[in-house]
């Protein structure tokens, strides 16, 4: 009871002490405008994105309709349109009228954080084009914006806050230590250990109890087509971006209330924690990246483009024998006329064989990138930053795993049309089969792979907790060997 009545006074006067430091008061401001200001512009990219999306949705089907009643008038009352602009081709429609904007809809804790979105399109193309030239298109931020960083919740969550809270704790309890009250504390007992905590404790709350609000009210006022309120996946999402959040300001918290069992005054105990900071959050991610660039680097782009025009090159100068050979294997797509010169047919070919010629390389890329992911996995296990930024990221569902599960569908959904359209155009028959063009449905990705994922960085970050909770309290008992350094 004793060391509970301890406690309680230390946090009733740490709280009161607190209400009347205007350092408390300007971080609690700073910290607040910074999270309101990355909410507000984290909900304005995510409405500006869905409102795009939407457009391309109501295109697509626009264009879709346009052609099927095209080709219906067409076929009724005739007249003359070019072979290129024919909603009856299969292949014009599969490659230009009929092309689908395939979106990955945002969670409803988009606005939390940016993560992969700015490297990635919002929205991917599909039609009877190549996978590599579709990849290419769609919208990406500008290359100026991709320097200098987004700025969301997650950006205030691990650059800003713990300096803020760092700066709270930087003179616990250096300031006892150098007025000499540290006997003190001692002779009212309760231990030096839990005095300190109930002095970190509130200092850690200020912090990240603005935070958590946000991340609360984010799911509440955004409205996102990938679930609505009361979603158990986005109930689950935001239980673990809080949980992030918090094991994340904890080890900060931690290695405060560590570096304050130290013999340092207060002078060196903030600049002790300003180097933490910048050791921790720039100089590990930055170098980091520098050793993923040179232990995986990308193979070259310009090889795959040469290699991609020679092949296109001999495709097309062997475009009838290629039509004659197919035709061969496939006779049931041959009709009673066969024409070789036929341009839609001839096209088609040749860009699979490219494709297939192409295929040693495509996968030399992505073996690269597989790489690079897993040397990336191990290499955020050197600093809490990094794995914190892609455990927000994950739980906001802008990571890069929810992206791979989302390109993994539209790879599928690639081949499905490939396989719809083909056929018909090699068959050189008039198309009216509009309102059978497959569609697209996202599945959303389950959370038996999510959190595994999550778990395994909670539980990187706690490590850092632990051993850091774990060396505070081996100072906290070396109570005498502290006080006489004061």
């Amino acid at each position: 009871m004793k060391v509970l009545g301890l406690n309680r006074t230390v946090l009733l006067g740490e709280w009161r002490l607190l209400s009347r430091d205007p350092a408390a008061w300007v971080a609690l401001l700073v910290l607040t405008a910074a999270l309101l200001g990355a909410l507000v512009q984290g909900l304005s990219r995510e409405q500006a994105v869905a409102a795009s999306l939407a457009r391309w949705a109501d295109t697509d089907a626009a264009h879709m309709e346009a052609a099927a009643d095209l080709a219906r008038r067409l076929e009724r009352d005739g007249g003359d349109i070019s072979s290129f602009r024919d909603p009856r081709n299969a292949d014009v429609v599969g490659r230009r009228l009929g092309v689908q904007h395939l979106a990955l809809p945002s969670t409803r804790l988009g606005a939390l954080a940016v993560g992969q979105t700015d490297l990635h399109p919002a929205w991917h193309p599909v039609s009877l084009e190549s996978r590599d030239r579709l990849l290419a298109e769609g919208e990406l931020t500008h290359p100026r914006r991709l320097a200098v960083g987004p700025f969301d919740v997650s950006f205030v969550v691990v650059f800003i806050a713990p300096l803020l809270l760092l700066g709270l704790l930087a003179s616990v309890p250096a300031r006892e230590r150098e007025a000499g009250m540290l006997p003190w504390v001692v002779m009212q007992g309760g231990g030096f250990g839990s005095w300190l905590l109930g002095r970190v404790l509130p200092r850690s709350l200020l912090v990240l109890v603005p935070i958590l609000i946000v991340g609360v009210l984010a799911p509440l006022l955004q409205a996102s087509p990938d679930g609505v309120a009361g979603d158990g996946q986005t109930l689950v999402r935001g239980l673990i971006w809080c949980a992030q959040v918090t094991v994340y300001l904890a080890f900060w918290a931690a290695l405060a209330l560590w570096v304050g069992t130290l013999p340092l005054d207060g002078a060196r105990s903030a600049l002790a924690l300003a180097f933490a900071w910048l050791l921790f959050v720039v100089l590990i991610p930055s170098v980091s990246q520098v050793a993923l660039d040179l232990a995986h680097p990308q193979p070259s782009r310009m090889a795959y483009v040469d290699a991609m025009r020679a092949a296109t090159d001999v495709a097309r100068a062997e475009g009838s024998e290629t039509l004659a050979r197919y035709l061969e294997d496939h006779p049931e797509l041959a009709g009673e006329t066969v024409d070789l010169d036929d341009f839609f047919a001839q096209r088609l070919l040749v860009q699979e064989r490219v494709e297939d010629e192409l295929a040693p390389l495509s996968a030399a890329f992505e073996a690269q990138r597989a790489a690079r992911a897993g040397q990336a996995a191990w290499l955020r296990l050197a600093s809490p930053a990094l794995l914190a930024m892609d455990g927000l990221a994950d739980a906001a569902g802008t990571g890069e795993p929810r992206h791979r599960h989302f390109m993994d569908q539209v790879h599928g959904f690639h081949e499905q049309w490939h396989a719809f359209f083909a056929p018909r155009v090699l068959s050189g028959e008039r198309f009216f089969d509009h309102e059978g063009v497959p569609g697209f449905i996202y599945e959303k990705e389950p959370l038996s792979r999510l959190l595994p994922r999550s778990m395994l960085l909670l539980a990187s970050t706690s490590v850092f907790v632990l051993i850091l909770g774990w060396l505070a309290l081996r100072r906290c008992r070396s109570l005498p060997k502290v006080i006489g350094n004061g």
